[in-house]
Parts: C-alpha cells; structure tokens; sequence
C-alpha cells in the first residue's frame, strides 16, 4: 500500500498544482479543501472525482482512486 499511496500522493499534488493550489483545485472540483486533505489522509479519491481530475487535469484516474476499486475495474473481466 505505501507505493500505492506515494504514486497517489504525486498524483494529487500535480493535480493541485496544475489546479492552481489547494482552494482552486478544490472549488474546480466542486468540494471543500478539507475534502481535499481527507483524500489525502486516506489515501484516494473518490471514484468520481478520481474521473473528473482526470478529465480536467489529465492525470490517469488509477492513480487516484481506491487502489482495490482501481484493479478490479482494470482486470480483463471488468468489461463483460
């Protein structure tokens, strides 16, 4: 888990950055700065705003979201 949560700690902090900082990136994304630093204690985002950054911030949505939600949507089975 500790890989896991440096590659998503990256993620977010290049989101922020390209955010504009904690309070931009958060009211772009809709959530409080507090949401924000939830995230990051936890160690992901949740699913749909995993997928909006990505959108917005071009930063691949795995990185970011539950690392088990992440691999199970990603398997070759999740598609059927």
């Amino acid at each position: 888990m500790t890989d896991n949560r440096a590659d998503f700690l990256a993620a977010m902090d290049e989101a922020v950055q390209k955010g504009g900082g904690i309070v931009a990136f958060a009211r772009r994304m809709g959530v409080t700065h507090q949401a924000i630093y939830h995230w990051r204690k936890r160690g992901w985002a949740p699913v749909e705003r995993a997928v909006a950054i990505e959108a917005v911030f071009d930063i691949d949505r795995n990185r970011l979201m539950e690392p088990s939600l992440a691999q199970a949507l990603s398997s070759p089975r999740a598609g059927e």
